[in-house]
C-alpha cells in the first residue's frame, strides 16, 4: 500500500513538473500564430506585461502601435502591416516580431475626438483588429498616452497624421530602441468618411425638409383657393 502511494506521488510529481504555466501557454499560442481572441486580448495590463516578458525571453522583438481604429479602413490595415514590416527590417535576424496594438476605449475616444465618437464601439473594434493576421496582441488604452510607458517594446510605430502624441518625440524614444513615423497609408481617413456621412445625412435631411415644406405650401395654397 505504501509503495503504491509512493509511486502515485512520484507520478503526480512528474506530471506537475511537466506542466506549463498559463502565461507560457498563452505566449506559445501567440508565437505560433494560432491564438484566438481570448489569447490576443489583454484588458488586464499586468497579464500583458507577463506575456510580453515571456515572449521577450523567447527572443521575440516587440513592436507597438496604438490608435482608435474607428470605421476601420484599408489605411489602418496597411499602417499596421507597414509598422510590423519596418520592425522586421530593423531586426533582420529576429525570428519573430510581435505586433502589439493598443485600442483607445470608448471613454478615451470621446475625450480625444468628441462626444459623438467613436462611431464603432470598442468591443467591435477589438473583434475587427483580431481578425488581422498582422495583429498578435490587442490591449485597451484607458488613458491618453498610457501604454507606451507600460509596454516593454523595441519599436514604436506612430503616424504623421496623429495630432495628440507627446510633442517631444524624445519622450517616446526613451521607451524603445526605435521610433518609426509612418505617413498615411491611404487617401481615405476616418475623419473624411465621417465628413462624407455627415454631408450625406445633411442632404437627406434637407431633402425631407424640402418635401415637407413643398407639401405645406401646397396645402396652404389649396386652403387659400378654397376660401376665395
Amino acid at each position: 500500500m505504501d509503495d503504491a502511494m509512493a509511486k502515485a506521488s512520484t507520478t503526480a510529481g512528474a506530471r506537475n513538473s511537466k506542466r506549463v504555466n498559463p502565461t507560457q501557454l498563452r505566449a506559445a499560442r501567440i508565437l505560433k500564430g494560432n491564438a484566438k481572441f481570448d489569447d490576443k486580448f489583454f484588458p488586464n495590463h499586468d497579464e500583458l506585461s507577463e506575456v510580453i516578458g515571456q515572449l521577450r525571453s523567447m527572443g521575440c522583438v516587440i513592436a507597438f502601435t496604438t490608435g482608435v481604429w474607428d470605421l476601420f479602413h484599408i489605411g489602418h490595415a496597411k499602417y499596421i502591416r507597414a509598422g510590423k514590416e519596418a520592425a522586421r527590417q530593423l531586426y533582420p535576424d529576429a525570428e519573430h516580431v510581435i505586433m502589439v496594438v493598443g485600442v483607445d476605449t470608448d471613454a478615451l475616444t470621446k475625450q480625444r475626438k468628441g462626444p459623438k465618437r467613436p462611431i464603432v464601439p470598442e468591443a467591435e473594434r477589438y473583434e475587427i483588429l483580431c481578425e488581422l493576421g498582422t495583429v498578435d496582441i490587442l490591449v485597451p488604452q484607458y488613458e491618453a498616452n498610457q501604454l507606451y510607458t507600460l509596454i516593454d517594446h523595441d519599436v514604436r510605430v506612430i503616424s504623421e497624421s496623429t495630432k495628440d502624441l507627446p510633442s517631444d518625440h524624445d519622450t517616446i524614444r526613451a521607451q524603445c530602441e526605435h521610433l518609426v513615423n509612418l505617413p498615411p497609408q491611404a487617401e481615405t481617413s476616418t475623419t473624411a468618411r465621417i465628413r462624407i456621412l455627415a454631408i450625406d445625412g445633411g442632404i437627406e435631411t434637407l431633402e425631407k425638409v424640402s418635401t415637407k415644406l413643398l407639401q405645406a405650401i401646397e396645402e396652404a395654397r389649396n386652403e387659400l383657393n378654397g376660401k376665395q
